[in-house]
């Protein structure tokens, strides 16, 4: 139960996340106030005053209250449906500030997982850790071999301190949704559900090794993108160990480099690596934010990327891998396309724990989404997302269209260098979901991955825009369905299947004409508003059919008067009672009809 004594504490806390740090009225529009008493509610925001300071308060809190609130912050930062911009800006900060675990947790938990003591396993170990998360943190370390990689160790006992926290989420969003505003617009229940895939993946390090050489393979026509290899030897489900990147964030690239390359080229790779997982492998890294991006400049000694590695190897003949992991590398080096020779700057990819995948149907409609979006179409847009979402029953087609259209339009106005395509979206999201269109938790995650992508590209070039990649891109995706569609495996499938229909088509046609002979053709039509059409004409035949039933004993009791005047008078005293219920019921019904 959500209001049991093991739960209190944590209701009261999230409640108090929100009425201590400027979201008092967010909660009490989504119905949170109500949970708990009056005095916990009329606390005021002393310990901040501006809403900056406050969502930093909020992230700061959720930090304290351990891993899985982090992890939920994670996840409503990719919905902007559920909290204000600012909120949702300080809660793209949350993955760097953890506190440190000690180093013997670490060598524990490394002796533990690869079975060997650090001095046996590494040449070398650095105890100062290079990053912290709420789920673990990150050493740079050097293999007996002398290649540099960075160790990553999953805090001890997190999974456990998980398991009561993700249980109450449960009962908490299965409470807002049978029981408040936020439950009736939003898919709360999906929310968390939203976290616990989240969590699942991270716990495991193997997933996200399996997602790092995935990345590996798909971005392998990239020369100016380098996703660094997994150690797969020293991989485990608690610990994860990668080449080390050795380069700058994109956000700390000093202007004498920018003087010196130039980074245009490496935005629009980075910005074409992801269309092609968006919309082609339907695989996409979800969290590109700042720190998880790194510039790579010339001069640095850093993991090779699967062109470099095709370019350094003298085999007559590859080598077959023996692991999935290992032949996801051996595929790579395969599809690496030959280093062109003014490759300069490079971009490097790490964390590759938030990620998303598409089905063929989703990838689809985010292929024209993202292609309406580039054109500027706005009415294609809302089009498009209505096909994707589930609409309300009060939802206004003809105005959420018209909203979308004019927020697109708007973009015609801004020069190259202001357009946000990340922007855009989640703007578009909110239209959405303020009219009550439910879309699929995938779209938010999409906005989130185009958001910070923006911010990666602008950051790299500022003038740098994704929409005329996206333009160009567009018809290079249009080509490559061609392509497929005439391809000689996809004829035959077309082919097959139009067999089986040209085979079934001459019993299916006699059949019809069989029963058009025999009169014993039927059809069947389901119109969802047939059945309260018929309650309505019913209760206007009812009104008719008293209002008669009124008219004539009026008539009635009038011819009456002359010859038996009591009879009369209690005929018209019965008639003025039935007209006036009948007056009350009509109102009531009317009112009632109005308020709902």
């Amino acid at each position: 139960m959500l209001l049991s004594p093991a739960h209190l504490p944590r209701l009261a806390a999230i409640v108090g996340l929100f009425t201590r740090y400027g979201l008092r009225d967010v909660a009490k529009q989504q119905g949170l106030i109500a949970l708990i008493g009056d005095d916990e509610a009329e606390l005021p925001p002393e310990e901040l005053a501006e809403r900056h300071e406050q969502a930093a308060g909020f992230r700061k809190r959720l930090v304290e209250l351990g891993p899985a609130y982090v992890k939920l912050g994670q996840v409503l930062s990719t919905r902007p449906d559920l909290l204000p911009e600012p909120y949702i800006r300080e809660l793209e900060r949350l993955q760097d500030d953890v506190g440190p675990i000690s180093l013997e947790e670490v060598e524990q938990t490394i002796q533990e997982e690869l079975g060997g003591r650090l001095s046996k396993l590494f040449a070398s170990f650095d105890p100062e850790p290079l990053a912290t998360a709420s789920l673990g943190q990150v050493h740079a370390a050097t293999l007996r071999e002398g290649r540099q990689v960075i160790v990553k160790v999953q805090r001890p006992n997190v999974r456990a301190s998980l398991a009561d926290d993700l249980v109450f989420f449960h009962e908490l969003a299965e409470f807002m949704a049978a029981h408040t505003s936020v439950g009736a617009r939003i898919d709360v229940i999906g929310v968390v559900q939203q976290l616990e895939r989240a969590l699942a993946d991270e716990l495991d390090y193997r997933i996200e090794a399996r997602n790092a050489a995935t990345f590996r393979k798909m971005l392998a026509e990239f020369p100016r993108l380098l996703v660094p290899k997994v150690i797969e030897a020293y991989t485990t489900e608690r610990v994860l160990t990668m080449e080390r990147v050795h380069g700058l964030k994109v956000d700390a690239v000093p202007p004498i480099a920018r003087l010196e390359h130039d980074f245009t080229p490496v935005a629009d790779e980075l910005t074409r690596g992801y269309l092609k997982g968006i919309t082609i492998d339907g695989f996409f890294h979800a969290d590109p934010h700042p720190g998880n991006v790194f510039v790579v400049l010339p001069g640095a000694t850093n993991p090779r990327t699967p062109a470099q590695v095709a370019r350094d190897d003298r085999r007559e003949a590859s080598r077959a891998g023996v692991t999935p992991m290992a032949r996801l590398e051996a595929d790579a080096v395969a599809a690496a396309q030959p280093e062109p020779s003014d490759v300069d700057a490079r971009l490097a990819l790490v964390d590759f724990g938030m990620t998303a995948r598409l089905s063929t149907a989703m990838r689809e409609m985010v292929t024209r989404l993202l292609m309406a979006l580039g054109d500027q179409r706005g009415d294609d847009v809302a089009s498009t997302l209505i096909e994707m979402g589930e609409p309300s029953p009060d939802f206004d087609h003809v105005g959420y269209t018209r909203e979308t259209a004019t927020l697109v339009a708007r973009n015609l106005e801004l020069t190259a260098a202001e357009v946000k395509a990340g922007r855009i979206l989640f703007d578009i999201l909110d239209v959405s979901f303020r009219s009550g269109l439910r879309l699929p938790a995938e779209l938010t995650l999409l906005a989130k991955a185009l958001f910070n992508l923006d911010g990666v590209t602008r950051a790299l070039a500022p003038s740098y825009t994704p929409f005329e990649t996206i333009r160009e891109y567009g018809n290079q995706i249009a080509m490559a369905r061609a392509q497929r569609d005439m391809s000689p495996r996809r004829i035959y499938q077309i082919a097959m299947e139009s067999s089986d229909f040209l085979a079934a088509l001459p019993h299916r046609l006699d059949k019809i004409t069989q029963r058009l002979a025999n009169n014993d053709l039927q059809t069947r039509v389901d119109v969802p508003q047939i059945p309260s059409l018929i309650v309505a004409l019913q209760k206007v035949a009812n009104r008719i059919f008293t209002g008669l039933v009124l008219a004539g004993l009026l008539v009635a009791s009038a011819m009456l008067l002359p010859y038996w005047r009591t009879l009369g008078t209690a005929g018209f005293i019965i008639a003025a009672v039935l007209a006036l219920y009948i007056v009350f019921a009509i109102m009531v019904s009317d009112r009632k009809r109005d308020a709902s």
